[in-house]
């Protein structure tokens, strides 16, 4: 994996990255060689804010992802529905004197949710009616208080505000994967109060940082199945500008389309859209267009995994980094990291100089929100030091040994040093088994796959949809191409 290096020293690297759980997220290369360190992959992306979004965990396990040496946590998790959607924001802790960035990170205010109704653990005050709020929350009750405060019961959305007078936003809005009527209702209502709540701060005269997994196609070029359907073919039409010049009815209905409010919404705020009197309006940039340019194509961030899209980069760009225009001078770098795998999603990022911003001296104290204050990470469950350690325990607590390991350096980094593990004695070591014998060894307990239209074995995967998660299937091994491509997908599927 690369990650382009800083511009500038002085610079500030925004990632977001949509981890499909984090936990599975150490399943993949290079994060399965960090031992489930954070820090560790913070740091082989640069990154002095990032962004996670379906972190999937709940509270009790926010002692492990919610305390990370160095930097300041801050991490929203459903409030009803365990397990589900989750976003956290970590901002990197300058150390030393002369980090250019020692004042510019200090994170002055911070807030759970969109709507500002939600209470700061600040004697039960609401943001609204704290010090504590960030402010911006003129126009924001379009419907009842009780729905308001639902849209900010799921973990969607954690805003910072910065010593420099920027807020960012990180944010996974809801995707209506159920495609029913109440679902994009509740869609699109998020997408409202959120961008109003942007145009509200940058009146205020904040600029803003939005970043996360949007589940907004922004423009046509963006989607291979749009393009598809609209019997472009990229192949022949090398650039995107090409396309927009060749296609700019077909480009500007995609945007257009009245089954797709969201992108007439997103469009709205883009002072880069396509259509005129959007971008006449609109107050933010897309930081990745911004650099690439548009005349990159096929420049996606999330494929199909049923399909097994990736391969062939066959997806669509859903997941951004905007900054208001008044930033856009400040935009030196900006890329998607395709390379990097772990989730059905790629990593975005994006780097401002900064350095040289008017700081706010006003003294900082750590926002409430912050995790280790949130959740007392800085202090050990009292009753655990009495809990009663059981026989099994002991007996291997008495045989486990210390064996030293060392680790590799990452990517050109400095070497990681040496990392401790356990490993009991009394457990033997599995033998190394040819690939033949794993093969047979999956078909003895999964069954030996069925064939499909290809006469080709398929390929067995589990689903992640909702209602029928953690089920198997077999599917074709083919990756899905373009319409009518013979050497593609058959569509072949058999529940297991």
């Amino acid at each position: 994996m690369e990650v382009d290096a800083l511009c500038d020293k002085n610079g500030l690297r925004l990632v977001t990255f949509n981890v499909n759980g984090v936990r599975t997220l150490f399943q993949h290369y290079p994060f399965s060689r960090m031992n489930n360190s954070l820090k560790e992959a913070f740091e082989l992306f640069k990154a002095d804010i990032i962004t996670f979004q379906e972190l999937k965990i709940d509270a009790s396990s926010i002692q492990k992802w919610g305390r990370i040496d160095g930097y300041q946590s801050y991490i929203s998790i459903p409030r009803k529905k365990k397990g589900y959607s989750g976003v956290g924001c970590w901002v990197r802790q300058p150390t030393t004197e002369n980090d250019p960035l020692r004042k510019h990170l200090q994170v002055i205010k911070a807030e759970e949710g969109i709507t500002g109704l939600l209470t700061t653990h600040n004697k039960g005050l609401s943001y609204r009616n704290s010090p504590d709020g960030i402010g911006g929350y003129t126009g924001l009750d379009v419907v009842d208080e009780e729905q308001l405060i639902n849209i900010d019961s799921e973990g969607r959305c954690v805003l910072i505000e910065l010593a420099c007078n920027i807020v960012v936003i990180s944010t996974y809005c809801p995707a209506n994967s159920t495609q029913t009527e109440e679902g994009e209702r509740s869609r699109l209502l998020f997408l409202n109060i959120l961008f109003k709540r942007i145009r509200n701060l940058y009146e205020l005269g904040k600029q803003v940082v939005l970043m996360g997994d949007i589940n907004v196609c922004r423009d046509l070029i963006d989607q291979a199945v749009g393009l598809d359907e609209s019997n472009i073919s990229v192949s022949e039409y090398k650039t995107g500008s090409q396309i927009e010049e060749t296609f700019k009815d077909k480009c500007i209905e995609f945007i257009m389309e009245p089954t797709r409010v969201g992108r007439r919404l997103l469009n709205s705020m883009l002072c880069d859209s396509i259509i005129p009197q959007y971008a006449e309006k609109g107050i933010l940039v897309d930081t990745t267009r911004e650099i690439q340019g548009r005349d990159r194509t096929k420049m996606y961030t999330v494929w199909n995994t049923l399909l097994n899209t990736r391969p062939i980069n066959y997806g669509s760009r859903i997941d951004f980094v905007f900054v208001t225009k008044d930033l856009r001078e400040r935009i030196v770098n900006g890329n998607i990291l395709n390379t990097v795998m772990g989730s059905d999603h790629c990593p975005v990022f994006a780097d401002l100089k900064i350095d040289n911003m008017d700081i706010n001296e006003t003294p900082v104290i750590k926002p409430k929100f912050e995790a280790s204050s949130r959740y007392s990470l800085n202090q050990k469950n009292i009753m655990d030091m009495f809990r009663k350690v059981s026989s099994a325990e002991e007996n291997v607590t008495k045989t486990t040994k210390t064996t030293k390991v060392t680790k590799p350096a990452l990517l050109g980094s400095k070497a990681l040093g040496e990392k401790f593990i356990k490993r009991s004695p009394t457990i033997s070591q599995p033998k190394l088994q040819t690939r033949s014998a794993h093969i047979k060894a999956f078909e003895d307990m999964l069954g030996k796959p069925p064939k499909c239209q290809h006469g080709e074995e398929t390929i067995l995967r589990t689903s992640k949809t909702d209602k029928t998660f953690g089920r198997k299937f077999w599917v074709c091994k083919r990756s899905k191409g373009e319409s009518n491509d013979p050497e593609g997908s058959c569509g072949f599927f058999q529940w297991k």
